[in-house]
């Protein structure tokens, strides 16, 4: 009894198909195990965590500095009297 051609093709095929998807399967999971570790081994910034800037102050945008303004700190001393 002769196994037929045809059959023997549909065989490989079918094996080379399954060693593919699992190959490919097995990969996606490394990958997305490797993503989940990596996101929680990153610094995480907390809510009560104090960051510094170099700007403490927003600017003021379109305002126009006065002359002989006193402020909190005195007059202004760059306007000659």
């Amino acid at each position: 009894m002769k196994f037929p051609q045809q059959h023997i093709t549909k065989l490989t095929l079918t094996i080379t198909k399954s060693i593919v998807v699992s190959v490919v399967f097995i990969i996606g999971v490394i990958i997305g195990v490797i993503n989940i570790l990596s996101k929680q081994m990153e610094n995480k910034v907390n809510a009560k965590t104090r960051i510094t800037s170099d700007q403490s102050k927003i600017v003021p945008k379109n305002t126009k500095k006065e002359k002989n303004i006193v402020d909190s700190f005195g007059p202004d001393r760059s306007v000659k009297r």
